[in-house]
């Protein structure tokens, strides 16, 4: 068995507190969660069922469980072991699935990495995770080649698909091995998934989630946020490798419901796929609800009536859409207050009136939340302040101290939102707090402003960043990608100022307007635009 270096891990004086409120948290202390999220549905009668669909395809839990016997037997002669990290970087697909619960059956930890990202950062997290094994899609392998000489412990590299043969294939790897596997004696203090998070801020970090308190978020978000049972049908197009995206496989294995894997994405392929998977549960980032809405006929060209619940996240959602949807296909459309790090949901707007609905909603059954000033004072309900939580699970760093220090405060997780609380317990996010613009004194949420733009038809995109300003410190600038149809012009730039005004405190509008095309803004590789590298040009000396 390896052991993780001690320093890998959150000092334990910076530990979140946890509370219990919900019999559904409370979980045994000896627990494998490769066992817990597929032999256990075995054991109770649905080997036959149908656990996944891909495309055609349709695998039950009794051929999965085969499966993966076969590569964690196969992983284990390689040399992987309890507490090992894995590193997985393949789009959505059975194979990923499989590698998940073999790596939980071993005790070993999956290192979830999106396979788009380019040769140094696939470098910064084989060597920051310290994985020693790397599966990969052959459709991405080009950066992988370009990586892997400088991987300091990854020694093995495992291809799912056809490619030069340079490196093990999947197939022949589990090919022979036994369809038995005993797992490894887990605990539920022991770690699930090692994510990064997307570099929107700075330099990615990893967090990680240990098992009890990934299946304590995953009962109370199936509970109360979704009412996800083994009879529905789940499905989506985020990656697997997004904590969102991660979701489906914990929805799945807690439930024991079937999981729709979505093969290729646009708007008409994700409605191709709920008529013909017959989606029940539909989990999808605002901008795809926006580009279904843009059909007008959309709900006329397919049977989407399977749906009974749908779910966004990963960018705001405004009411607009909520109630677009609401309307037209006649199921709810939820969103909540998320966290990567906290790898959970804290909100839902589930059954809230028009007139809340570009709220981020209440606080769900299970999580304990308050709003908080620069001194961690309460502050008043209706004043603005950052939102820190305790649940039955919190946030942890790997390798980063630093974050786990600033990410806790007297037990209580430090969410880096600033919210107001209205009178009826309703959550009005802001923005985050290294988001906040001070100018003249006065302290402005970027998100808050970025809202407002939002609301406006012509704005597709915006991005709110500070700007120095010889007299108020700084000023608010934003940066607008158009909607198709229009154009810039100073007379548009002075409507968006007025339109912000209109909805917001007029002292929070941009100054500045800056219309820029969609690809010449820095971004991730997952299309999320990066503002610090916009706050870092603006606030050099000459600039402009």
């Amino acid at each position: 068995m390896s052991i993780i270096p001690p320093e890998y891990l959150p000092p334990r004086e910076y530990l979140p507190e946890k509370i219990y409120p919900l019999p559904e948290v409370r979980l045994p202390q000896k627990l494998n969660l490769g066992v817990f999220f597929l032999d256990r549905h075995i054991e109770n009668g649905m080997g036959s069922k149908v656990a996944l669909l891909y495309g055609e395809r349709k695998i039950t839990f009794a051929e999965l469980r085969k499966e993966v016997n076969r590569l964690a037997n196969a992983l284990q002669n390689l040399g992987l072991e309890k507490y090992d990290r894995m590193m997985l970087r393949m789009p959505n697909q059975p194979e990923f699935i499989s590698a998940c619960l073999a790596c939980w059956k071993i005790g070993a930890i999956p290192v979830l990495v999106n396979h788009l990202l380019r040769a140094d950062e696939i470098v910064f997290r084989a060597n920051d995770s310290e994985a020693k094994i790397l599966m990969t899609s052959a459709d991405s392998l080009s950066e992988v080649v370009k990586a892997k000489d400088k991987f300091s412990v990854t020694k093995h590299i495992i291809v799912c698909g056809e490619h030069d043969g340079k490196f093990a294939s999947y197939d022949d790897f589990i090919n022979g091995q036994p369809e038995t596997f005993d797992a490894v004696e887990c605990d539920r203090d022991d770690w699930m998934r090692i994510i990064y998070s997307s570099g929107t801020t700075g330099k990615a970090k990893g967090i990680i989630t240990s098992i009890g308190d990934g299946i304590a978020a995953i009962a109370v978000a199936s509970k109360y946020l979704l009412e996800i049972t083994n009879a529905d049908i789940v499905g989506g197009h985020p990656a697997f490798t997004f904590a969102f995206g991660f979701y489906f496989i914990l929805f799945w294995g807690y439930n024991g419901c079937t999981l729709s894997i979505t093969k290729k994405f646009n708007a008409d392929a994700m409605l191709q796929t709920i008529q013909d998977h017959r989606i029940s549960v539909l989990r999808c980032v605002p901008t795809v609800y926006r580009m279904i809405l843009a059909d007008d006929n959309a709900e006329k060209k397919y049977d989407t009536s399977s749906l009974r619940i749908c779910q966004g996240a990963g960018e705001w959602m405004p009411g607009s859409v909520i109630k677009a949807w609401r309307q037209r296909f006649g199921v709810d459309l939820l969103d909540s207050i998320g966290s990567v790090d906290l790898n959970s949901f804290m909100s839902t707007r589930k059954g809230t009136p028009e007139d809340k609905l570009d709220s981020s909603g209440y606080l769900l059954q299970g999580v304990e939340g308050k709003i908080v000033d620069d001194q961690f004072q309460e502050v008043p309900r209706g004043s603005s302040g950052e939102l820190v939580i305790r649940a039955p699970w919190g946030q942890y760093y790997w390798r980063r101290p630093d974050k786990q220090m600033d990410g806790i405060k007297n037990g209580w997780n430090r969410t880096g939102l600033i919210c107001r609380e209205d009178e009826d317990g309703y959550f009005w996010l802001k923005g985050r707090n290294d988001e906040v613009i001070v100018s003249s004194g006065n302290k402005i949420p970027g998100g808050e402003v970025e809202a407002a733009l939002l609301s406006h038809d012509a704005v597709l995109e915006a991005a709110v960043i500070p700007s120095p300003d010889p007299m108020r410190g700084n000023i608010v600038k934003a940066f607008i990608v158009l909607e198709e149809g229009y154009q810039p012009s100073p007379e548009l730039a002075e409507e968006l100022k007025k339109h912000v005004k209109d909805n917001i405190e007029a002292y929070k509008a941009p100054r500045v307007i800056e219309f820029a095309s969609r690809d010449s803004l820095p971004r991730t590789v997952t299309g999320k635009i990066q503002r610090f590298i916009l706050k870092d040009r603006e606030m050099k000396p000459g600039n402009g």
